[in-house]
C-alpha cells in the first residue's frame, strides 16, 4: 500500500500535464477545455489502475493521455475520406461540395454581404431572394422557399395547410427518413391527423377517393427514397392525384432526393421536380444536398399563393437558413441554369467513366511500389448513389481488395479509419475494399501513404 501510496502520489497535477509538448498540438485541434477533460479522464484511469495492481509508471500515464486525445480529436468535423462506394453518404456529409465553390465563398461572404439589403432600391429586402428565383426557373414553380433541411420542409408545409385537419396518405409511402425520424411521427407533432389509406404494395386512386372526408385538408405523396418496391405492385399517377383536389384539398409531393437533372439515363433515371411540376402537384419539397449536389437545406416549390403563406408561417424564423447556406445553394443552381450541372462536384462524381475510376486504382498502386502488388488486387465493384436516391441502382466502378498477413480485415478497416485523414472502406466477403468510384484525385496519395506505412510496419515487424 505504501508504494502505491507513493505512486499516486507521484502523478503530475493536470496543469503540469497540459504543458507537456505532445499537447501543443491538440490544444488547436480540440481547444484546451477538452484536454484537459481528456488529461482528468486518463488521470483517474491511472489512478484506478494502481489501486488493483499496485504498479505502474509515468509513460503508462502518457500513452493513456495520447490515447484520450486522439479519440476526442476523432469526433471534430473533419475531411474524410470515401471509398465506401456510396456517393451521397449520409454518414460522410452526403453531397460532395468541391473546393470551387469555398473559394467564390471566401471572395464573396469573408466580410459582410446583402443577406437581407435589397441593392436595387436600396432598402431591406427578404433573404434568399435571388436563390429562390434560380428554383423556380429550373422547377417551373412559380414560387421557392429554402429552409434547413427537407423534414422542416414537410413539417413546415402539414403545419400552414393541415394543421388541426386530416392528411390522407398511402401506407406504402409511411416512410421513415435518416435518424429514426418517421412520416407519422413528424404529421403528428404538426397538428395534422393523419389517414391511412391502401395496403403497402397496393394503393389505388380509389382508395385516396374513399379517404376523403370534410375534414379532409391535404394529399400527400412521399417518394420512396430508401427502399424499392417491386413485383404485384399498383400506385395512381400523379396526374390522377391531382384530380383529387379541390378548393379546400391540396397536393403535396415530398420529393426526397430532387432530382434537376433531364438528360441523365433517360428512362431509368428520376423524375424531375420540373416533370412532377407540371403534372398538378401544388407543393413539391426536396433536400439540397442529395441529387441537386448543394448543401443541407429544404427546398419547397409550387404555386405563388401558397408559398406565400408558407414564408409568413411564424416557424420559419426557427427554420430559416444563414448566409452560407443560401450562398451555396445560390452557386450551384447557377451551373444548373447554365446546362453546366456536371460542374457540380456531385456530378462530376456521378458522370465519370469507369475508366477514370480504374485509373485511380492503378495510380494507388503505382505509388505504393510494386512489392504491394502482392497486397492490393484491383477488381470490379458497386457503387451506389446513396442517401435516399436511386434505391436498389448501382454502378460500375473498379476498388482494390487489400490483404496484408497479419492483419485480418477487421483490423484493417481499424487501421485506415485512425489514419490522417481517416480512410473509410468496407469489409465484404472475408476482404478489405476500398471502392474507388467516390475518391478523389487528392485522396489518392493520401490512400497509397497510409497503405505504405502499414506494410513498412509489416516489414519492420517482419524483419
Amino acid at each position: 500500500m505504501t508504494d502505491t501510496n507513493s505512486l499516486l502520489r507521484e502523478i503530475p497535477q493536470i496543469e503540469k500535464l497540459l504543458n507537456e509538448d505532445y499537447i501543443a498540438p491538440y490544444l488547436s485541434i480540440i481547444g484546451k477545455s477538452a484536454c484537459t477533460e481528456c488529461i482528468r479522464t486518463s488521470v483517474a484511469k491511472y489512478r484506478e489502475h494502481l489501486k488493483k495492481t499496485g504498479k505502474g509508471e509515468i509513460n503508462l500515464l502518457h500513452n493513456i493521455i495520447k490515447q484520450q486525445l486522439s479519440i476526442k480529436s476523432a469526433t471534430r468535423l473533419q475531411r474524410v475520406i470515401n471509398g465506401t462506394g456510396v456517393i451521397i453518404h449520409t454518414n460522410l456529409g452526403r453531397a460532395p461540395l468541391g473546393e470551387k465553390i469555398f473559394e467564390s465563398l471566401k471572395e464573396n461572404l469573408s466580410g459582410y454581404c446583402n443577406l437581407e439589403f435589397y441593392i436595387p432600391e436600396k432598402k431591406r429586402g427578404k433573404r434568399g431572394g435571388f436563390a429562390e428565383e434560380l428554383i423556380s426557373s429550373m422547377t417551373g414553380a412559380e414560387d421557392a422557399l429554402i429552409v434547413n433541411n427537407n423534414a422542416a420542409s414537410v413539417f413546415l408545409i402539414l403545419n400552414e395547410f393541415a394543421k388541426g385537419g386530416e392528411t390522407i396518405v398511402s401506407r406504402g409511402e409511411l416512410i421513415q427518413i435518416g435518424g429514426g425520424f418517421r412520416i407519422p411521427d413528424i404529421m403528428a407533432q404538426s397538428g395534422t391527423t393523419l389517414v391511412e389509406v391502401g395496403t403497402t404494395n397496393i394503393t389505388t386512386v380509389d382508395d385516396y377517393k374513399k379517404g376523403i372526408t370534410d375534414k379532409t385538408k391535404m394529399i400527400f405523396s412521399a417518394h420512396r427514397s430508401n427502399f424499392k418496391l417491386e413485383g404485384f405492385t399498383e400506385n395512381p399517377s400523379l396526374v390522377e392525384l391531382s384530380g383529387l383536389k379541390n378548393e379546400n384539398i391540396i397536393f403535396v409531393r415530398d420529393m426526397g432526393s430532387g432530382n434537376l437533372v433531364y438528360d441523365w439515363m433517360q428512362g431509368s433515371f428520376e423524375q424531375t421536380v420540373f416533370n412532377e411540376i407540371s403534372q398538378g402537384v401544388d407543393i413539391i419539397c426536396f433536400s439540397g444536398d442529395k441529387l441537386l449536389g448543394s448543401c443541407q437545406a429544404g427546398i419547397i416549390t409550387g404555386k405563388k399563393n401558397l408559398i406565400s403563406r408558407l414564408r409568413k408561417n411564424p416557424l420559419m424564423r426557427m427554420l430559416r437558413v444563414d448566409k452560407i447556406t443560401y450562398y451555396i445553394l445560390q452557386q450551384t443552381l447557377i451551373h444548373y441554369v447554365n446546362s453546366q450541372y456536371k460542374n457540380t462536384r456531385l456530378w462530376d462524381v456521378i458522370t465519370q467513366s469507369k475508366e477514370a475510376v480504374s485509373k485511380k486504382a492503378s495510380r494507388i498502386i503505382k505509388l505504393c511500389g510494386k512489392e504491394s502488388a502482392k497486397f492490393i488486387k484491383k477488381i470490379p465493384t458497386q457503387a451506389t448513389y446513396g442517401g435516399g436516391s436511386m434505391p436498389g441502382t448501382s454502378i460500375e466502378s473498379i476498388g482494390i481488395k487489400i490483404n496484408i498477413p497479419g492483419y485480418n480485415p477487421e483490423e484493417l478497416y481499424n487501421y485506415f479509419i485512425s489514419c490522417t485523414p481517416p480512410i473509410i472502406g468496407t469489409v465484404r466477403e472475408d476482404s478489405y475494399i476500398l471502392d474507388l468510384f467516390a475518391i478523389f484525385d487528392k485522396d489518392i496519395k493520401d490512400i497509397a501513404n497510409s497503405i505504405s506505412n502499414l506494410l513498412n510496419n509489416q516489414n519492420t515487424t517482419e524483419n
